[in-house]
């Protein structure tokens, strides 16, 4: 297990996703940043005071949350640098070039033609633009509830620690393990017992 020290030198390496992303984002080409923010503005319009996605310069924060591509993939949102940008790439090819109304043509299209992929993109757009510190900041002054929202729209889970539980294993084994089909219900047990 890695100690704080470690934890903070990891994080400053970009080798592992912590609170603040990868130290070193993915660079994005001009095309690239103008179809991510037409993306998220399409997907939330800048309406009643919300800042749009290039104000806030949302596509260069959202980088620094993509794992770079020979990263181990495995902390949220699960997407490779060459992934997401290859499905935005292929699925939305001319997207920063249209109107509004085209543009939600265009994304309700893809979100017919590749549901899953959709899903993913829409709650990493979420992640980044409500998790923005200016996002923040207005969803704190405007909304009833505001005052307890704590940033990202993901639970807080453990602040201090980011640990890859998934592929961790005990380092001995406790407890005892009984197959499903072995169990047997309370009234079930007495007659077998009988």
């Amino acid at each position: 297990m890695l100690s704080n020290p470690e934890r903070r030198s990891a994080a400053l390496s970009g080798s592992r996703m912590m609170h603040g992303g990868y130290a070193a984002a993915h660079p994005l080409t001009d095309l690239q940043r103008r179809t991510f923010n037409a993306l998220v503005d399409t997907l939330i319009p800048a309406e009643d005071g919300w800042p749009p996605a290039a104000q806030l310069s949302i596509a260069d924060l959202a980088t620094k949350y993509l794992v770079p591509d020979d990263a181990e993939l495995s902390f949220y949102p699960n997407f490779r640098v060459s992934e997401f940008f290859a499905a935005i790439d292929e699925g939305l090819p001319e997207l920063a070039e249209l109107g509004p109304d085209a543009r939600v043509s265009e994304v309700s299209r893809f979100e017919e033609e590749d549901t899953a992929t959709f899903r993913r993109i829409l709650d990493f757009v979420y992640y980044v633009y409500y998790g923005h510190s200016d996002v923040v900041e207005l969803i704190r002054q405007r909304t009833r509830y505001g005052k307890d929202f704590h940033g990202r729209p993901q639970p807080i889970g453990y602040d201090a620690v980011l640990e890859n539980w998934g592929t961790r294993q005990p380092s001995r084994e406790r407890g005892t393990f009984i197959p499903t089909d072995a169990v047997l219900r309370a009234p079930q047990a007495r007659k077998a017992s009988s």
